[in-house]
């Protein structure tokens, strides 16, 4: 950490009630805390059992445990959820520190500056029990994790998500971020690049508007090639579509 960056907060906390539990209601308090190492077991279980009921390979990356371990470090911040004093969910702020961060490392493909790494924040990961899911966790996670990056002057937010996983994605546009590319992960894994600037991000413009079916790849690359940014998702007689438009002129 470089002298006169913020600390990571180790105090983190956020509250609530749970109100589903395998499908059926329920009145459940959770808290949700900055993990310690000792939660890689756990973390690493929640991981598995979400791979282990994909849709389809490769929406979600299977992550080695030093990934994991790495993100207990100074190189990010994992947060969980409990309930009944039990882990339910996790997810990852990655922090890379710079050019040496061993995992994926977003600033080349927004375009931002060399002197910005220690503003980029990464949301990297996440997984909810199948018994919890139904309480917008992910969504909560996904807003967390920028409220923490906030705290620590991280503004330049950066994630990727598969466009099979609708889910993420969506949640993912509704706290803010913006699809600004597609790009394969790993050489084979095809995923949006959403990126957001905590200090305010520049409007769009409604009347460049397009809409554009999540299964056209090559018709979405040509847009973003163009400038538009991808901000809602959009179901059109049952099909899922991603509406782009450009940034408004200043």
């Amino acid at each position: 950490m470089s002298r006169g960056e913020p600390a990571i907060p180790t105090d983190f906390q956020r509250t609530g009630l749970l109100i589903r539990r395998d499908g059926q209601p329920v009145q459940m308090p959770f808290i949700s805390r900055a993990l310690e190492p000792a939660a890689l077991p756990a973390v690493q279980g929640i991981h598995r059992e979400a791979l282990r009921r994909l849709s389809e390979p490769g929406l979600v990356r299977a992550d080695s445990e030093a990934f994991f371990a790495d993100h207990f470090t100074d190189e990010g911040r994992t947060l969980g959820v409990f309930a009944e004093d039990r882990l339910i969910a996790y997810a990852i702020l990655g922090l890379p520190a710079g050019p040496g961060y061993r995992y994926d490392r977003f600033a080349e493909d927004l375009g931002l500056p060399a002197g910005d790494w220690s503003r980029i924040a990464q949301l990297i990961g996440v997984a909810v029990l199948p018994a919890w899911r139904g309480n917008r966790l992910h969504r909560r996670l996904c807003e967390w994790r920028l409220q923490l990056a906030s705290m620590m002057d991280r503004w330049h937010i950066a994630a990727v998500s598969a466009p099979g996983n609708a889910y993420s994605w969506r949640n993912l546009l509704a706290v803010g971020l913006r699809i600004k590319g597609i790009k394969l992960l790993g050489g084979e894994h095809l995923r949006y690049l959403f990126y957001a600037d905590l200090r305010g991000s520049s409007a769009l413009d409604s009347a460049t508007a397009v809409t554009v079916e999540v299964v056209a790849i090559a018709e979405q690359r040509n847009l973003l090639a163009q400038g538009y940014w991808g901000y809602a998702a959009v179901m059109d007689r049952g099909v899922l579509k991603i509406r782009y438009a450009r940034p408004a002129l200043p």
